[in-house]
């Protein structure tokens, strides 16, 4: 028996207005993957897909990989999971819902991951600003006053970039608000890591919710 012809693995990052954020495009030239091992769903956003450690490489073991989400955009209502090995040559995706898999040249497939994972083009402004404060910010000195950084995004509030917080007083979730100010996304990235780098009591613009009675916000 002939073995299936090996496919090309294609990423692209598309905007999806239904779900007020970005969606992760997997096809191959027999079309779209996520569809292939699911229906009714959509790829995830990139921060929850494109992010080291990625787990679209392979590994020396067999491991389970999330590449789809609900088409309501909420990761929880469903997920599309593969499990991902690799023989050294040959990457495959298989699922035991369906019969239908995926096999990719292992070298070419490890390098349109890597390609995807260094590829910021997609990026609106306030992408391009969260992920700049997520690498640039000092996690040691927050750390050092309670807090745990948890997400920054551009989409909660008009014009501001929001920072959220966690700290185990309490335990709270804490939200700054920072304004855009007409500033290009470095600059509000620095803006707000140099707020973050203040104590919390001169943060202005700040909400703190008690999580023992309210549930943690996302983005």
């Amino acid at each position: 028996m002939t073995a299936p012809l090996l496919e090309t693995l294609h990423i692209a990052v598309r905007a999806s207005p239904a779900t007020d954020d970005h969606e992760v495009v997997l096809t191959s030239e027999h079309g779209d993957l996520i569809a292939r091992f699911a229906d009714g769903m959509m790829g995830l956003d990139p921060d929850d897909l494109l992010v080291e450690p990625c787990r679209l490489l392979p590994g020396d073991t067999a491991h389970q990989a999330c590449i789809g989400r609900c088409d309501c955009g909420v990761g929880d209502c469903g997920n599309v999971e593969v499990t991902i090995t690799c023989d050294g040559q040959v990457v495959a995706w298989t699922t035991p819902e369906r019969s239908v898999g995926a096999r990719f040249d292992a070298t070419a497939y490890v390098a349109e991951v890597r390609r995807a994972l260094r590829d910021f083009v997609w990026g609106s402004a306030d992408r391009t600003a969260a992920r700049l404060i997520a690498s640039a910010l000092d996690r040691r000195r927050l750390a050092q006053a309670g807090f745990t950084f948890s997400w920054a995004s551009g989409r909660l509030r008009a014009t501001h970039m929001t920072l959220a917080l966690h700290h185990g007083d309490g335990p709270y979730q804490i939200l700054v608000d920072v304004p855009w100010q007409g500033r290009a996304p470095a600059d509000v990235a620095e803006v707000c890591c140099q707020l973050l780098r203040e104590p919390a009591h001169t943060w202005p613009d700040v909400r703190w919710y008690p999580l023992e009675r309210l549930s943690l916000i996302h983005i």
